[in-house]
């Protein structure tokens, strides 16, 4: 029912868009381009209700059916309601926004995704990426890296983190801009990577255990590679966390079971019951016993200073 509705909607809307050119003119000789910034203020996407959205496609169609041969597939990665009950809870919502709270899936926020993989105690895995001008690894993207069988995967043993330097030139597949490209570039020969696409997997304390310069087309190699420097990492985290442990550190378990940090005990405040912890990369935080679980909240009680008993008059 939706999907007829969606094609009635668009079919109303044909004599408008059919006004709309799609031919790519290119600047004349001795004019300088205008950027994909200074386009996207003038056209837009007349599908779209934000004409400013610099990723955006005009399209010139004349019939339903030339809307249909120009459909981009996109319709498997929508959200449908049902109009008979629009307060019933939409399936998949919920799994959406649980694994962006997750990180769980390609991520492009470089600072977060370090802080995700340190909280989660998961290597990180950099994809060095350019929609533009690297085809190699767009299809490695599309034949291995974005599909469910990697996102599973990854989802128990790796955080994502994807910069892609071409997003600012407003490609269509690109990346929402996080980062300037020539940032991109930097930190990627920091890592010594040079070639496009690259990967880096560094372990939640940043140690680098493997960096894949390039991609020559054999996808088993590749992934085994991969995997291989997760593992890796994954031991050598181990092996740094049982150096701490003889230092103090330990994990401390929230009360609902749900989180874990790895942190040695600065010291407890006995009048507000707080404790602080130092986590291995440094951080000191302040937490309430009551939001430990029982055996930990228990051991932190055990601290405190024992209250004297207070003398009470003996009764007659």
């Amino acid at each position: 029912m939706m999907r007829f509705r969606l094609a009635l909607l668009l079919a109303v809307s044909l004599p408008v868009l059919s006004c709309v050119h799609t031919r790519e003119e290119k600047p004349a000789m001795g004019k300088s381009e205008t950027t994909a910034e200074e386009v996207a203020r003038n056209i837009g996407n007349p599908l779209l209700a934000n004409k400013g959205d610099m990723n955006a496609v005009n399209i010139s169609v004349a019939s339903e059916e030339e809307l249909k041969k120009i459909d981009n597939g996109s319709e498997d990665e929508l959200v449908w309601t049902d109009p008979d009950h629009p307060d019933a809870e939409i399936p998949g919502l919920t799994a959406i926004f649980e694994n962006k709270r997750l990180g769980r899936g390609w991520q492009v926020d470089m600072e977060r995704s370090i802080q995700l993989a340190r909280k989660q105690e998961l290597p990180l895995i950099v994809w060095f990426h350019d929609s533009v001008i690297s085809p190699r690894s767009g299809q490695l993207g599309k034949e291995y890296l974005e599909t469910k069988a990697f996102e599973d995967w990854a989802s128990t043993h790796a955080v994502c983190v994807r910069l892609d330097s071409g997003a600012s030139s407003g490609d269509s597949g690109a990346d929402k801009v996080k980062y300037r490209a020539e940032n991109i570039n930097a930190l990627q020969h920091r890592y010594g990577l040079s070639k496009k696409p690259s990967f880096a997997v560094i372990t939640p304390n940043g140690k680098i255990t493997a960096r894949i310069d390039g991609f020559n087309g054999f996808l088993s190699g590749f992934a085994q590679e991969l995997k291989a420097g997760v593992a890796l990492a994954q031991k050598k985290y181990g092996e740094y966390k049982e150096e701490l442990a003889e230092r103090g550190y330990r994990d401390w378990k929230s009360a609902r079971g749900n989180a874990s940090v790895f942190a040695k005990l600065m010291r407890v405040d006995p009048e507000q019951e707080v404790v602080f912890l130092r986590e291995s990369g440094g951080r000191v935080t302040r937490t309430k016993i009551s939001h430990f679980c029982k055996e930990d909240a228990d051991y932190l009680r055990s601290l405190l200073p024992q209250k004297p008993p207070t003398d009470e008059p003996d009764v007659p």
